[in-house]
Formats: C-alpha cells, sequence, structure tokens
C-alpha cells in the first residue's frame, strides 16, 4: 500500500514552485507552532525534495522519542510508524491513498478545506498502546497543480466520550462533512458502468467479451476503459485494478 502512494507521490510533475524558499519557510514555522501549541508532533514532508521536517512535543516523551527537531531524507516519519499498530497503519495508508486521489479532482486553492483524520493505536514507552489523533492536511501545491507539501499531526486522545475521534475519515473543514458520508464526489469518482467494466477486467475479460456481455459496442467498451484510465491517473489494465481495489471502488460481483 504504501508502494502505491509512492508512486502516486512522486510521479507528480513538480514544474514550478514560485517562491519555494519562502513558501517552505513558513510551513516550518507553522508545523514548528503545532507541535508547540497542541504539545503533539508535527511533521512536514516535502514531496518534491522527499524530505521531511519533524517537531516534537510532549507527547514525544510518552512515545519513547527524543523530543528534538530533525530533518529527515523520506517522506516517512518510519521512527513515528513503526510505533503503530500494524492494522491501524495499514488503514492509515489507505485513507492517505483515498485522500490523494480524492484531492486530486479539486482545485489547489480547495485542498486546504480537507483534512483526513485517523484514531491510531501507538506503543508507548512502557510497551502499551496509547491511542492518538492523526491528521494529514496538504497545505501548499505546486503551481502546475501538484501536491507538494504535506503536514502530519500527531496527537494524545483525551480519555473521555465526549472526544470521541473517527476511526478513519476525510473531513471538508468548511461544512464539517464527512466525505464518504455526505458527498457524492467521492464515491461517484467512478460511475457505476466503469466500475461494471473494470470488475470484469480484473476477472480478466478482453474487451471484445465485455462488449458481449454488456451488448454495448467495442468502441464504447474501450472508450469507457481510456476514462478509467485517465481518472485513476494510470496507464494499464493491471495498475487500474490494484488502485480501484484501495479506494474501495471495485465492490461489484460481476464475473
Amino acid at each position: 500500500m504504501r508502494d502505491l502512494l509512492d508512486i502516486k507521490l512522486f510521479s507528480q510533475s513538480f514544474e514550478t514552485i514560485l517562491d519555494a524558499d519562502q513558501q517552505l519557510l513558513q510551513a516550518r514555522l507553522i508545523a514548528e507552532m503545532y507541535s508547540k501549541i497542541e504539545n503533539g508532533i508535527s511533521v512536514l514532508s516535502d514531496l518534491k525534495a522527499r524530505k521531511s521536517y519533524l517537531y516534537y512535543g510532549t507527547i514525544a516523551e510518552n512515545l519513547g522519542l527524543l523530543a528534538q527537531e530533525q530533518e529527515i531524507n523520506s517522506i516517512w516519519e518510519d521512527q513515528l510508524l513503526q510505533k503503530i499498530h500494524t492494522e491501524d497503519l495499514q488503514k492509515k495508508y489507505r485513507l492517505e491513498f483515498q485522500f490523494f486521489q480524492l484531492l486530486n479532482t479539486l482545485a489547489a486553492e480547495e485542498r486546504m478545506d480537507f483534512e483526513m483524520i485517523t484514531k491510531l493505536r501507538m506503543k508507548s514507552k512502557e510497551g502499551k498502546y496509547v491511542l492518538v489523533k492523526h491528521r494529514l492536511l496538504y497545505i501548499a501545491s505546486s503551481d502546475d497543480g501538484a501536491i507538494w507539501l504535506a503536514l502530519c499531526l500527531y496527537n494524545l486522545i483525551y480519555d473521555h466520550p465526549e472526544f470521541a475521534i473517527p476511526q478513519g475519515a476525510i473531513m471538508n473543514k468548511q461544512t464539517g462533512k464527512i466525505i464518504e458520508h455526505d458527498e457524492e464526489r467521492f464515491n461517484g469518482f467512478l460511475s457505476v458502468r466503469e466500475k461494471e467494466i473494470l470488475q470484469l477486467i480484473k476477472h480478466g475479460k478482453r474487451s471484445k467479451e465485455i462488449a458481449d456481455r454488456l451488448a454495448l459496442s467495442i468502441n464504447t467498451i474501450n472508450r469507457h476503459r481510456q476514462n478509467i484510465f485517465q481518472k485513476l491517473n494510470v496507464s494499464n489494465a493491471l495498475e487500474a485494478c490494484k488502485i480501484a481495489e484501495t479506494m474501495g471502488l471495485l465492490v461489484l460481483t460481476a464475473k
């Protein structure tokens, strides 16, 4: 799952970023501020440079981490990620992939209206799992629309029922709505017909077989195939099926 994320994140062009140094400096100050105000951990990742800047608040001590600023040559904060329960980590990666795909359907200026929230079990310095809220925001894009700077925030969850955190959700911060439940934009990413065709492709059916089965022309099937590839930003059927499964879009049972 992380490999798929790498492919998508790093295949962006990042052709032009005006005032990149100034934007990065401002983003680093924001990340540092969050870590201090919320006593959490902030991770600012530069997807173009493939680097991250880590800022540790007091939560770091609870997790058995050295509370010091770090700069690493990776967009993955493995020192933190290795403390996450395996099931929660895979859930986090899957939702991050869905979030990235969703944001690619939005104009750059709309992306900051959305965030991803995940409840994680992370090992404390005593070796016991504690609940942590993880938030992901993409806070800057390149001038050609590539998603450039990502901000991850980790905070301990208050042990009180009024502070309930969803297991995993993508939220519109302007409306307060959970995307998967309240928005058609994501659920309608592929049409019913496109999902049906992709499911048949997954089961090894060729365009002629699909056309015969659905009583459509082969030209119509090929047009649907191209639309699917374009929406998923892929170049072949194998990758399309893999990404659609990861996004939870292949829900039909056609064979």
